[in-house]
């Protein structure tokens, strides 16, 4: 038996390691297949570590083998990202069951608003279009007329079983069970409940921290001014991973690309392109590009953000749609391969004692599996190469504001421990 997760990893640390081997508990399988984010992450930043490294990281905490989620799913918004995961491990065509967090392990709950959110009664839809008449963000207005509805048909007392739905996990957790749905998997559902900070603290308060927590302390340990500063955020932050991992964790985070880096280029992308070209990309919708052609006069990424704003257009909805404009990721990327699926797997990393899976892997799969892109360049399809392109042009963009080598989707073998 083999159990797939969909992760980021960014960064790895204990509360994922303690939902690995819980998810092993309770599927009775040793197989843990990883689908995580590459270089950039559904957040609409670049990764505190690269793929590779997260990768290791991974292997080396009871993961078997971790497969590539290509960049415009892995920076999509919540229901792009868990289609084109969910899709990827479908067609490994070797996993019975998907372990994923929640704010709650009650999966009846998460089944009866997927049911809803993937048939869609015409009262939902309905009510739907009235709240987002009212000018507020799709993610309010579907809350809204989510609770509305399940009143009305006696399901919940209003907003008494639903309010957890703002938790991004939760979120997440419910686009896995429509993705689910909507591709008629045989693969189980499984829900750990997270077990930790809450998935917003800021700052370290565990064992088992939020990753934004940890994100926080590495920015603070860049900018600590003395050695006894540096070295109390250094070991709290030692406290929440583990230590397998110390020595290579530290040593990368010294230079790592933050969102503000890319300021030039998103300037420079604004100046040269049309409103009609900007209104194409990946997240531009209800006409965001009036509101960023407004403000494109930027002096910093934050201060567009908050410029930019409204009611309507979140800021995670406009940090993912300035960053497809610099990884010119457009709405027709993403479209198409809904509609074709993914055309191929790539495996970034393998334990070596998994190699027999990644047989099965190989052997099993509806699509190509890559292990080595050179070779693979010579066989793969039209589209599975200009999808391959994309994610080699996102890995070079990630290294271009740092001091190290681009390229590294050729030079940076595949990660086997």
């Amino acid at each position: 038996m083999n159990f797939g997760i969909i992760a980021e990893y960014n960064p790895f640390h204990k509360g994922h390691f303690y939902h690995i081997c819980k998810s092993k508990e309770i599927t009775e399988s040793e197989n843990c297949v990883v689908v995580m984010s590459g270089n950039f992450v559904q957040r609409g930043d670049p990764a505190i570590l690269n793929k590779h490294t997260r990768t290791k990281f991974a292997l080396l905490n009871g993961a078997s083998i971790v497969l590539e989620l290509p960049v415009p799913f892995a920076t999509g918004s919540a229901d792009i990202f868990a289609y084109g995961a969910i899709n990827l491990l479908n067609k490994t065509n070797i996993i019975d069951f998907l372990c994923f967090g929640g704010e709650t392990d009650d999966i009846e709950i998460f089944e009866k608003i997927s049911e809803i959110l993937t048939n869609e009664p015409a009262e939902f839809q309905n009510l739907l279009k009235n709240e987002l008449s009212k000018g507020i963000s799709y993610p309010k207005a579907r809350h809204n007329a989510l609770s509305l509805y399940m009143c009305m048909t006696g399901q919940s007392v209003r907003d008494k079983d639903i309010s957890f739905l703002k938790m991004p996990n939760n979120i997440l957790a419910i686009e896995y069970m429509k993705a689910l749905k909507n591709e008629n998997s045989s693969i189980k559902p499984k829900i750990i409940k997270r077990n930790g900070d809450s998935f917003h603290q800021t700052e370290i308060l565990s064992e088992k921290p939020s990753a934004t927590a940890i994100r926080n302390s590495v920015e603070k340990l860049s900018l600590s001014k003395n050695s006894y500063e540096y070295n109390y955020i250094k070991e709290n932050i030692k406290r929440v991973i583990p230590e397998n991992i110390y020595d290579i964790f530290f040593k990368e985070i010294r230079e790592y690309p933050k969102t503000e880096n890319y300021l030039l280029i998103l300037d420079y992308l604004l100046r040269i392109k049309t409103k009609e070209e900007i209104s194409k990309v990946l997240d531009i919708t209800e006409g965001l590009e009036n509101r960023i052609f407004k403000y494109r006069d930027i002096k910093t990424i934050n201060e567009f953000l908050n410029s930019v704003k409204t009611k309507r257009y979140t800021l995670t909805k406009i940090r993912h749609a300035l960053l497809h404009i610099i990884l010119d990721i457009k709405k027709t990327d993403v479209l198409s391969y809904k509609k074709t699926g993914l055309p191929y797997i790539r495996v970034l990393g393998f334990r070596k004692d998994k190699l027999s899976l990644l047989k099965e892997l190989s052997k099993k799969a509806s699509v190509p599996v890559i292990t080595n892109i050179k070779a693979a360049e010579k066989t793969l399809s039209p589209s599975a190469l200009f999808l391959l392109n994309k994610e080699k042009q996102a890995s070079d963009l990630y290294y271009m504001t740092t001091t190290k080598k681009i390229n590294t989707d050729y030079t940076n073998p595949i990660v086997i421990v």
